[in-house]
């Protein structure tokens, strides 16, 4: 929604892109190069200023144009169960700890989460003592938790920005910072956003780019307080029942590719058509797609010939995108197989290994 809300203000939106230079030109960021990894493709980009706003890899980017932001990557995990075991956030007033909130998102729950000091947020290990910790509190706070089922586990880097040598992650506050490197390290047009969270990252925005328009001579108030993002502008983004309704007035109309998110095929085009994705993995964070108990295994072999059928992608790029979604579930999926969830992973395993050979698709 982000995204798409930028490019309808005229945004260009670079997906897979990787940040691999600053151009730098008399104590001033002119530019940055970035490489396309899906191709090699390296491309130029210049500004009048440049927003380093790289979560925890802000540090790196920072490093880029000479300058040094602490920014202290926190892995936390999180475990979706299969159902909504609570409709309401369940969170235990005491000091932040490991495993204290449940949150229902759509039609799972979601527990976390850990607070882990990492070198590199590129690299995170979720490890089973952490996994045992979280159904540990889970129980606490949900009696019974352990006997629900797990579906997929994973980690994140939160970017923790401190000036301090602190050992305790949940010492270090969770507030942003804005960064002017012409008043800080003396390199103009450059500006970090470092610290905060995704709850507040409106703010953090707002708060950034009042900066460059400070810099850049530009006297307009902010708005995006008050502009509700695409798809969202019926208050109705997180209805359950939405799609489910419109199954109703004609049943059987239409094809259903994803039975445990109610995907339809008109759903799964629409998505397509809207955003040209690269691959499975964009249309999952669309409409997310194999993201329910099976994990993809019985709807993702339909999802790639429908993308295959809209030419986005030839046959090769096709079974590479399919093998690619396969082992990215499967990551998440492996640290917490047990129960129904293993059974479900061996049905997969039969359905892809056994059935469609997908580990001899032709290149």
């Amino acid at each position: 929604a982000c995204t798409r809300s930028a490019a309808e203000h005229g945004a260009r939106i670079l997906p897979y892109h990787r940040v691999v230079g600053l151009e730098l030109h008399d104590n001033r960021v002119v530019g940055a190069r970035v490489n396309d990894e899906r191709n090699g493709e390296e491309l130029e980009i210049r500004a009048d200023i440049v927003v380093n706003a790289a979560g925890a890899w802000a540090g790196q980017i920072a490093s880029l144009g000479g300058c040094v932001v602490t920014v202290r990557p926190g892995k936390g995990i999180m475990i979706a169960m299969n159902h909504r075991l609570v409709n309401t956030v369940v969170n235990r007033c005491k000091p932040p700890s490991d495993g204290d909130i449940i949150v229902p998102i759509r039609t799972v729950s979601v527990i976390g989460t850990t607070d882990i000091q990492v070198a590199d947020p590129d690299e995170l290990e979720v490890t089973p003592a952490e996994i045992e910790e979280m159904f540990d509190e889970g129980e606490k706070l949900v009696p019974g938790f352990r006997k629900a089922r797990a579906l997929r586990v994973w980690a994140g880097a939160r970017p923790l920005y401190t000036l301090d040598d602190v050992a305790d992650p949940r010492a270090v506050s969770r507030t942003h910072t804005v960064l002017d490197h012409a008043k800080r390290d003396g390199v103009e047009g450059f500006i970090t956003i470092a610290g905060g969270k995704t709850t507040t990252f409106r703010l953090m925005a707002e708060h950034a780019l009042d900066t460059v328009c400070e810099k850049l001579r530009v006297d307009r108030p902010c708005t995006t307080h008050e502009q509700p993002l695409p798809d969202s502008e019926d208050e109705r983004f997180y209805w359950l029942g939405a799609r489910v309704q419109a199954q109703e007035p004609v049943p059987g109309s239409e094809e259903i590719i994803c039975e445990c998110e109610l995907i339809t095929r008109r759903h799964l085009t629409e998505a397509i058509a809207r955003r040209r994705p690269t691959g499975l993995d964009d249309v999952r964070r669309r409409v997310r797609l194999g993201m329910g108990p099976c994990q993809g295994g019985f709807c993702i072999y339909r999802a790639t010939g429908i993308l295959h059928a809209f030419e986005h992608l030839d046959h090769q790029a096709a079974n590479a995108s399919l093998v690619d979604f396969l082992q990215e579930r499967w990551k998440g999926v492996q640290p917490i197989l047990y129960g129904d969830q293993l059974r479900q992973a061996r049905l997969d395993d039969w359905i892809f290994q056994g059935l469609l050979a997908v580990g001899h698709l032709p290149e």
